[in-house]
């Protein structure tokens, strides 16, 4: 399969940072902090059912869709011959819909920015995150600290707490043998070179003419939403991680009556609301438009695939394929037959 190139822009060095600190947060609630637990490893092999699919089908054709989920268990190793038998026989996959920003910047300018960017996860005002938190905040988080660091906190550390809750975060998913990198996918592509069958990806661009703008636009973020957003993840750490890796073995085993038994995710929206309250003038029409065009155009490339192709595969989040008005929801009011796996 042919990747994308990646852009001679701005978006290489800008958008990971600014959109990795908004996917991890917590709605705000309080909870006891568990006791450490650490997964056990999951190993998925040989004819053991694995992550599970749905059949998707219509006059004869028929499209497989495959729950992934993220966070999933690190040390899980993975190969499913019914996966496959099904990608052998596909004269298609559908990959991702994605986007990219663009910038008229260049590389050289793109750059240039790194010492803006890299400034921006500090506090705009030199203060440490320990003085930027109330003491009752900063307390907290040198106990999650420690126990996923296994070491104090730099009480010099000038990291906003926006990054802060990213580093955290992330901290707690690896020494809870959970990792946010893709498993299926490269699988996936490894089989579909093997057998020959396309994948079909989709790209729209979003011009940002401004860059260092936006960069600057992070410092308009309210101290105290940066505060809740900190807050609002120590809270999910400490109340759903034993849930995040009860979910993530029950889906690398297929185990759907306990996935759909379990609390479902946590919406994590507060820290992306501060975000985008900070760029949403110069982003938010853009952002939004994009998204609606990605949904409508997987939606018609969804139909093309049935109708194209007699077997073809694809993947879609286990929270939206699980979900009362999810995507099989949705497939059936459109006429589709849908068989769930058992």
């Amino acid at each position: 399969m042919t990747r994308p190139e990646r852009p001679s822009s701005a978006l290489a060095v800008l958008l990971p940072a600014l959109w990795a600190a908004t996917a991890f947060c917590a709605a705000p609630q309080s909870g006891p902090e568990p006791a450490d637990q650490v997964l056990d490893e999951v190993l998925v092999l040989g004819e053991q059912p694995g992550p599970a699919m749905w059949k998707v089908s219509r006059d004869g054709h028929t499209l497989w869709v495959m729950g992934t989920m993220t966070p999933r268990p690190a040390s899980m190793s993975w190969r499913s011959t019914q996966v496959e038998a099904v990608i052998e026989r596909s004269g298609e996959i559908l990959g991702s819909t994605s986007a990219r920003a663009t910038s008229d910047i260049g590389l050289f300018g793109a750059v240039r920015l790194i010492p803006a960017l890299l400034r921006a996860r500090d506090n705009p005002d030199g203060a440490t995150l320990h003085d930027a938190l109330p003491a009752d905040v900063f307390a907290r988080y040198d106990t999650l600290y420690r126990r996923f660091f296994r070491e104090d906190p730099d009480l010099k550390e000038k990291r906003r707490p926006l990054f802060a809750a990213d580093e955290l975060y992330r901290q707690a998913l690896k020494k809870s043998g959970l990792t946010e990198s893709s498993l299926v996918w490269p699988t996936v592509e490894k089989l579909a070179r093997r057998y020959k069958v396309p994948i079909r990806e989709r790209e729209f661009e979003v011009e940002l003419n401004d860059p260092k703008g936006i960069i600057a636009d992070l410092a308009l973020i309210k101290r105290d939403q940066e505060v809740a957003c900190l807050s609002a993840t120590m809270d999910h750490i400490a109340r759903d991680l034993p849930n995040i890796k009860r979910r993530a073995r029950a889906w690398a085993v297929g185990n759907l009556a306990e996935l759909r038994a379990l609390p479902a995710a946590v919406d994590r929206q507060s820290c992306l609301d501060a975000l985008i309250d900070a760029l949403r003038p110069r982003l938010e029409t853009r952002i939004n438009e994009t998204q609606r065009q990605i949904q409508e155009d997987r939606k018609g490339i969804f139909s093309w695939m049935l109708l194209a192709n007699e077997t073809s595969f694809t993947t879609m989040a286990i929270e939206d394929l699980l979900a009362a008005d999810g995507a099989v929801a949705r497939w059936r009011a459109a006429g589709y037959t849908v068989e769930e796996p058992q």
